[in-house]
């Protein structure tokens, strides 16, 4: 590892929503020394789509298969996250180390005459004041910062310079540990001279290097985001009546088009959505609420037709017709919260007991991706609504029967918190269940799935056993 006092220490205390304006784009990273192999790893996966009355969704079935040959490679290679991750606890003892951890024999030696390295950033995520750490799943262990490759195969070098020793290299779609920016050789087609100096694990040695920042994404866990989240929800629920919007496969009704259209000027969509009235002596002003949308209520009006409710997310208060609006297993006490991050790709799962918030699991997850047959994962505050043991899905084209997915939680229309979808094999024309999948590389990479939040199989066992509905709420930030 370089040496800390080799390092001219510019440090400052990176805040990861600022990134984008020091870091460039993603490329393709197939020249300049950067990268010199490929590994064809292919981005078009997907996920559970919306739910039906029955638990039916549907799925492209080449697109799961496609995401399993993607996983199968990954094995091969070795690069999972279990493969090359650093907990976080490894990662702070390694950065506690005075000394040089070498990376090849001739590194040491090298060091005597390298260029002092200044760092311009230091990925450094604190656990918020009132929260603990009490995990009760790390079956995935890894860093608060990571970094996601964004390049077929990207050149790990001992320094930041193309003309140095390559010590390792990494894949489309690995995470490493992430420990800082540093300012090393510029790159004219990037326009760059900022790479990540980057750890990860090689047996049971943790070894350190350089990429090239413009081919890798800087990720990290927003805990201080995430619990602020939390924290407000509660505050919020456990104080007032509560309940949320239900109109899942549009079984109360569908919502009036808004001005001709079936999309509100906030982007929300009519299907499985509810009316929200800004005033009810006007009803062309009105917006969209989404199925299981979390509110608190605060009464009727005169003729006993519409609710006054307030939304979570924008502090608005809107009169919503009363079939909409639901107080099956209405939350008095927020005890469980999932928050899922889009932008990041990952989640925290939070628990109040004895008075106090612990963090209990922290693992990457996929979301939603805008494109035909799919769509984002909503942001905002949701109900936990319900849990079943596996839904059944629909292939997207043909309509057949052709998989599942294990352990759900329903919060959004057809959003759900689930594991890795299977499809059903065909052995002399009948369909077999091959077996639950516990792992897919894919997940926490980029948004890839229909709608559905996706975990490992694992994590999603045991959030199903864990949430208690009633008591649970699920969070979607970016």
């Amino acid at each position: 590892m370089t040496s800390k006092k080799a390092m001219k220490s510019a440090r400052l205390l990176l805040i990861v929503l600022c990134l984008s304006a020091i870091l460039p784009g993603c490329g393709s990273g197939d020249s300049d020394g950067l990268s010199d192999e490929r590994f064809p790893i292919e981005e078009n996966d997907c996920d559970s789509g919306q739910s039906g009355p029955n638990t039916v969704e549907e799925k492209t079935v080449e697109e799961i298969e496609e995401s399993m040959d993607i996983t199968e490679r990954a094995i091969q290679k070795a690069i999972t996250e279990q493969q090359v991750m650093v907990s976080q606890e490894e990662f702070e003892q390694a950065m506690n180390i005075e000394e040089v951890l070498e990376t090849e024999p001739d590194i040491a030696a090298q060091e005597e005459i390298a260029q002092e390295i200044v760092e311009v950033a230091v990925f450094q995520v604190e656990i918020p004041d009132g929260l603990s750490i009490d995990l009760k799943y790390d079956e995935y262990p890894s860093g608060y910062s990571y970094a996601l490759i964004m390049t077929n195969t990207l050149n790990v070098r001992a320094e930041p310079v193309i003309e140095d020793n390559i010590i390792n290299k990494v894949y489309y779609f690995e995470k490493v540990n992430l420990e800082a920016i540093v300012k090393g050789q510029y790159v004219e087609k990037y326009d760059t001279d900022l790479w990540y100096r980057i750890l990860w694990k090689d047996g049971d040695d943790i070894r350190e290097g350089f990429v090239f920042s413009a081919l890798a994404e800087p990720r990290t866990y927003q805990f201080d985001k995430m619990f602020e989240k939390v924290k407000l929800l509660k505050d919020e629920l456990d104080s007032n009546t509560t309940a949320y919007i239900s109109n899942y496969k549009n079984i109360n009704g569908r919502a009036p088009l808004f001005n001709g259209k079936v999309e509100d000027e906030f982007g929300t969509a009519r299907s499985q959505s509810a009316p929200a009235y800004y005033d009810l002596d006007d009803k062309s002003g009105f917006r969209y609420l989404e199925d299981g949308t979390l509110l608190t209520v605060f009464g009727e009006n005169d003729s006993k037709t519409h609710y006054n409710v307030r939304t979570m997310e924008e502090g608005l208060e809107l009169w919503v017709p009363k079939k909409y609006v639901s107080f099956r297993n209405s939350i008095e006490e927020l005890k469980q919260v999932v928050v899922v991050d889009r932008k990041n790709q990952n989640e925290g799962v939070f628990e109040f007991a004895d008075g106090n918030w612990s963090l209990i699991s922290y693992i990457f997850a996929t979301t939603g991706e805008e494109a035909e047959y799919k769509m984002p994962t909503s942001l905002g505050y949701w109900m936990a609504i319900g849990t079943q043991p596996k839904f059944i899905y629909l292939d997207d084209i043909t309509k057949e029967v052709a998989g599942y997915a294990p352990y759900t939680i329903r919060f959004n229309a057809g959003a759900y918190i689930h594991g890795v979808p299977v499809n059903y094999s065909i052995v002399n024309g009948a369909k077999v269940d091959p077996g639950m999948k516990e792992y897919l590389f894919t997940i926490g990479t980029v948004p890839r799935s229909h709608k559905c939040v996706r975990n490992y199989t694992s994590h999603a066992k045991f959030l199903y056993d864990w949430i208690e509905i009633g008591k649970a709420a699920i969070i979607v930030i970016e």
